[in-house]
């Protein structure tokens, strides 16, 4: 049977990300390397064409304005039309009133495949209380603990990332162990795990858990290769060797993956 890395670089699936404008070019490059056909669109008008021959959609609301809210709003419309399914990051939920609205809008109104995002973000997200400083978590709470508060709110596949990655679903609870701390220091980390979700679960006819555990166990294990190749062990020399190890890795990687399940 073939692995989920060797089938995603057979089909190279198209994904269109309405993302953070600031981690475009990095969430492209990711994207490539992995095997992903990446759009990042900015025109409402072509959803309908995109989402005929997409096989997912990120929304990542990290630099998100009226307009740009008026494309997710579009592009999730007919994403749900077409089966197209949705990965949602609601970064920074919770600084802003602006933020929080949109997100509960358009939550609201669209049917999402998963929602992921850090613990402070997703801590907001649940309704409880919180502390962020600008997109990054000052949470301690247990990814756990606040993946099973989202899901129990929206009732869909809930995907929390820190130290350990909590998944919940309508089945169970996968907890993923791999990564490295330098994921925090670079800008863009989460956003980019979040596009190859996208893919990885647009290869399945239907929504499989263990799609979205392989997408970050895959991107996870990447990390912690780069970060052992790299001879400085900064940031900058991490970026471009997490990419070149998400061109360079097979699926045989997944092998490595500590997860837990229960």
């Amino acid at each position: 049977m073939m692995n989920r890395i060797d089938k995603l670089r057979e089909t190279n699936p198209l994904v269109v990300c309405i993302t953070n404008d600031v981690v475009k070019n990095f969430t492209a490059n990711g994207m490539l390397a992995a095997g992903i056909s990446p759009i990042m669109s900015g025109e409402k008008s072509e959803a309908s064409d995109l989402m005929k021959v997409a096989s997912g959609l990120l929304i990542n609301i990290g630099t998100a304005d009226t307009a740009k809210c008026e494309l997710m709003d579009e592009m999730m419309e007919e994403a749900n039309k077409n089966g197209v399914p949705i990965v949602f990051d609601p970064v920074g939920y919770g600084a802003s009133e602006f933020r929080t609205s949109i997100t509960d809008d358009l939550l609201n109104r669209h049917k999402v495949s998963l929602i992921k995002g850090n613990a402070g973000e997703m801590l907001a997200l649940s309704g409880a209380e919180s502390s962020l400083k600008g997109v990054d978590s000052t949470e301690k709470r247990d990814t756990l603990d606040i993946a099973k508060l989202v899901y129990r709110k929206f009732k869909v596949p809930v995907l929390v990332t820190g130290a350990r990655d909590a998944l919940v679903t309508d089945e169970n609870v996968i907890m993923m162990a791999n990564g490295h701390s330098l994921q925090g220091k670079i800008t863009g980390s989460g956003c980019l795990l979040g596009a190859l979700i996208a893919a990885f679960i647009g290869l399945e006819e239907y929504f499989d858990k263990e799609a979205v555990v392989d997408a970050a166990s895959y991107y996870n294990l990447c990390a912690e290769a780069a970060a052992g190749k790299i001879s400085i062990p900064a940031p900058g020399t991490f970026m471009t060797t997490l990419i070149d190890e998400l061109y360079l890795n097979e699926g045989n990687l997944l092998e490595d993956r500590v997860v837990e399940v229960f």
